[in-house]
């Protein structure tokens, strides 16, 4: 009875809205996550012989700019539903809907301003080239490759003419041939579409890639999944710190709604190197109510049945066998040592002075590694002398809290220019309705209508209009008591 209300409460979180999506392409990354600048994309794999398995190298195009967070939430929310939607075997023109219609599904206002962005995210899609090499599975257990150097799709806007010679009445994608070829024969496999479409895009590819461990773990009845901290990095992507306060604080942003939600009921940091030596982490993550839900909802009888997919070929396998690591430095020490320090002397140094004095100095260094690169010979000296001594900041330096607040401040008169513009662009809208409406009224109607606009006027504003003698005067006055009582027929806001 006790097992069968827990399989009850979990079946209630399962998802209500399943998507689809193939598991060749989207284990791999194309778009930049972070809000601004480029980020370069290249993914590698050898065999043990050093052959090259994998290859992944995303170009954008000069023009219209690198992929960022709104175009990945076109590809993710609106093309991949619309291919679903499409069946098998996928057509090669797929229609998106207007630009207003997915402004309002990515739950955006409906504006000049969205709709241009909008249009330039999709470019930006369509602009993504592709040079890869992939091996992977199909559907009907067959062995298949690709090397391509292409882009995924072309998108043809409403008004522009379709391959098949018809004019466009809405926003429409043309698929290439080696993409079509992968989503007719790739296995899918099932996500939360309602769930995605909540996430901020950081936490939404964290589902994406952290959905192949998590189901294999639930699959096999193992209590925890694995994931490195520098393989999300590579597969989000996202810049990769070596400093353990850095990557908590980054990472932390990114599970908080994942604990929200109970997708995940805990995550545990283990220090580790990788292939070359430099600072990582394996993130051990416990699946959590709704992660179990979801495994419930897509494998029970009469149900969704999740096909049988392989991990993403680029996750190094679980040191399970390998001979314990000797206890090494943690924490400041080793990040005193990424920097120089000798072993001996950063244990001095952290048991010496306090933490905030040693971290103000690990920044300080690393800003004039930056700025000033000559500055400093050997960074290791310089940095126990700094900790020593407690230099002072070097002219110009700003801390990370204050590059931080800068760039908050930054953004956020960014946003009120924004709204602004947006603020604008629908006073415009509004006007031109207004001038619309009463443009396309036969001369009788518009009598009748400055009348009926007269009558229901705020008594105020009717007596300063019966009150005016001068004809330019009126003119105005009835011009303004016209458009109050037309936006009043429309449903329109009155004016400011």
């Amino acid at each position: 009875m006790n097992k069968h209300k827990s399989n009850e409460r979990r079946a209630t979180l399962a998802p209500l809205d399943v998507i689809r999506v193939e598991t060749v392409l989207s284990r791999y990354p194309i778009h930049r996550l972070a809000k601004s600048g480029t980020v370069r994309i290249s993914i590698r794999g050898t065999d043990a012989d050093g052959e090259m398995t994998v290859r992944w190298e995303i170009g954008h195009h000069s023009e219209y700019g690198q992929p960022g967070p709104l175009a990945y939430k076109l590809d993710t929310l609106i093309v991949n539903r619309r291919i679903e939607e499409a069946g098998r075997p996928i057509p090669r023109i797929i229609r998106l809907g207007s630009l207003n219609e997915i402004c309002r599904e990515l739950g955006l206002a409906e504006s000049g301003a969205n709709t241009t962005v909008v249009k330039r995210a999709l470019l930006q899609n369509a602009g993504a080239f592709i040079t890869a090499k992939i091996r992977y599975k199909s559907a009907d257990g067959a062995a298949r490759r690709i090397e391509v150097g292409d882009t995924r799709y072309a998108v043809v806007f409403t008004g522009e003419t379709l391959p098949n010679g018809r004019t466009a009445d809405a926003v429409y994608i043309v698929l290439h041939d080696f993409y079509r070829e992968i989503l007719d024969t790739a296995l899918t496999r099932p996500l939360d579409y309602d769930y995605l479409k909540g996430l901020p895009p950081a936490a939404q590819r964290l589902y994406e890639v952290l959905s192949y461990a998590l189901f294999a773990a639930l699959k096999n009845h193992r209590p925890r999944a694995r994931l490195t901290y520098s393989e999300f990095c590579r597969l989000a992507p996202l810049t990769r710190h070596f400093e353990w306060e850095r990557v908590r604080v980054q990472m932390a942003q990114i599970h908080a709604p994942h604990r929200k939600s109970g997708y995940l009921a805990g995550v545990e940091f283990e220090a580790t190197a990788d292939h070359e030596g430099r600072a990582d982490w394996t993130m051990v993550y416990e699946p959590g109510p709704k992660a179990k839900a979801e495994h419930l909802a897509f494998t029970k009888r009469g149900g969704p049945i999740v096909l049988e997919i392989e991990p993403p070929p680029v996750e190094p396998p679980p040191p399970a066998e390998a001979e314990p690591p000797e206890p090494g430095p943690t924490g400041l020490e080793q990040e005193l040592i990424e920097r120089g320090v000798t072993r001996g002397v950063a244990a001095d140094l952290v048991r010496d002075f306090p933490a905030d004095r040693i971290t103000a100095q690990i920044e300080r260094l690393d800003w004039l590694r930056e700025t000033k690169p000559k500055r400093v010979k050997d960074l290791g000296a310089y940095l126990a002398d700094a900790i020593r001594k407690d230099f002072a900041p070097p002219a110009g330096f700003r801390s990370q809290a204050e590059r931080a607040e800068a760039e908050t401040t930054a953004r956020a008169e960014q946003d009120q220019q924004e709204l602004a513009r947006q603020a604008k662009a629908r006073e415009r809208e509004e006007r031109d309705r207004v001038r619309a409406y009463w443009e396309a009224l036969p001369p009788e109607r518009r009598a009748a209508l400055d009348a009926e606009a007269l009558a229901g006027a705020d008594p105020a504003d009717r007596a300063a209009y019966e009150a005016a003698t001068a004809p330019p005067v009126r003119r105005l006055l009835q011009a303004g008591l016209r458009d109050a009582h037309i936006r009043r027929l429309l449903g329109l806001p009155a004016a400011d």
